[in-house]
């Protein structure tokens, strides 16, 4: 069975905590001194900042500001020992939702014990992961029954199929909580983050689109509001039903190959990579079913993630699987201009487009695909 992911609720609180210009935090651990250090972690846009301070009879302090609250870690290094790559130390660390707030935090020998006051965004944080945490245990009692049982049990498919089943029912719960606060907190920053905690792959991005607007426009017009804003209409674009965006990629020769070269026929976007296992177990199947469509209308575009270093790697494999069809790539790896378009975060990933240029469905793979142009193609000829 696929191990079943618990992600960890986390929450903000109302947007007006957050309009002062900058953040203060002041510490106090103990009366710890040198060679102690604090240190301030910060992610943003899938980046990483560091900030660093020297303890001096416990006390500490850090001032900055951020553009939207957003995750943070603070940490205390009780030592100047030198950090081992791989070797597995014990971090004294807090996390905490960091806005523009004046933050206190003090603790007696450790931060990671420690007591945080003033920080609004974290209290809500830790408000709403408590109403949440009775679902997440739900998905971690089926861990831990998948887990106890026997590795005979463990490999039976109609037992992993109810219990994937189950959890199912218990992430949809659990999307229904986050919505609904969504729609009954919407000045809320953590509404906010409830939002985009559900824009998983595949999310209804029309749907989305609707909760989103429930929301107060102060939060609508935050710096990480807009990105939400982004990448629902984003994600739209790609959605069943809509127009499909039309690109240009080099082909193996270098001669440039349009989308919308293929306007007329079902064509089925394919984004895979040499490097892909999936792909690559994915492609015989894809072949047989190019052989038995490709007279009655069927096209395929490749569109490889690969590496200019892997370029030869790439043909060899066009060559190794028989791959007969346009294959294009801009060799930019996962920055690859179309997958960007498309949003495709994992592959292999798929469009299939219809003769007159609107995407029809996404993601199939094996018998899916194959019932899918067996759907099409038995309907074309009645």
């Amino acid at each position: 069975m696929k191990k079943i992911l618990i992600v960890t609720a986390m929450a903000i609180s109302s947007f007006a905590a957050v309009a002062q210009t900058g953040y203060t935090i002041k510490g106090q651990i103990g009366k710890l001194n040198k060679p102690v250090k604090a240190f301030l972690m910060i992610k943003l846009e899938g980046k990483r900042t560091l900030d660093s301070a020297v303890l001096v009879d416990g006390s500490f302090m850090f001032k900055g500001s951020v553009p939207s609250p957003m995750e943070a870690t603070l940490r205390i290094k009780h030592d100047d020992a030198i950090e081992v790559p791989g070797k597995r130390i014990k971090i004294d660390a807090l996390p905490i939702i960091l806005g523009n707030e004046n933050i206190t935090i003090l603790g007696k020998d450790s931060i990671s014990t420690a007591k945080v006051t003033g920080s609004t965004l974290t209290e809500e944080s830790k408000h709403v992961d408590n109403l949440l945490r009775p679902i997440y245990n739900k998905l971690q009692a089926l861990d831990k029954e998948y887990s106890d049982q026997p590795e005979a049990k463990k490999q039976d498919r109609t037992y992993r199929t109810e219990l994937e089943a189950r959890a199912k029912v218990i992430e949809k719960e659990i999307f229904e909580a986050k919505i609904n606060y969504v729609k009954q907190n919407p000045s809320k920053y953590m509404a906010l983050m409830a939002l985009n905690s559900t824009l998983r792959p595949g999310f209804d991005a029309v749907e989305m689109e609707k909760v989103y607007a429930v929301l107060s426009p102060e939060l609508k017009n935050s710096y990480f509001g807009k990105q939400v804003e982004e990448r629902i209409a984003t994600f739209k674009k790609t959605q069943e039903g809509v127009a499909a965006q039309d690109f240009t990629q080099p082909d193996v020769e270098g001669k440039a190959v349009k989308l919308s070269d293929y306007k007329g026929k079902y064509v089925l976007v394919d984004f895979w990579a040499s490097w892909c296992a999936p792909c690559r177990r994915e492609n015989p199947n894809i072949v047989k079913l190019y052989d038995q469509y490709k007279e009655k209308g069927f096209e395929i575009l490749g569109v490889s993630l690969d590496k200019a270093a892997d370029k030869a790697k790439w043909i060899k494999a066009i060559a190794d699987d028989k791959l007969i069809w346009k294959q294009v790539g801009d060799l930019k790896g996962w920055e690859n201009d179309a997958a960007i378009k498309y949003e495709v975060k994992a592959i292999p990933m798929n469009f299939l487009i219809d003769p007159k240029g609107m995407i029809i469905a996404k993601d199939l793979r094996g018998e899916v695909l194959n019932a899918k142009l067996k759907e099409i193609f038995a309907n074309k000829s009645n």
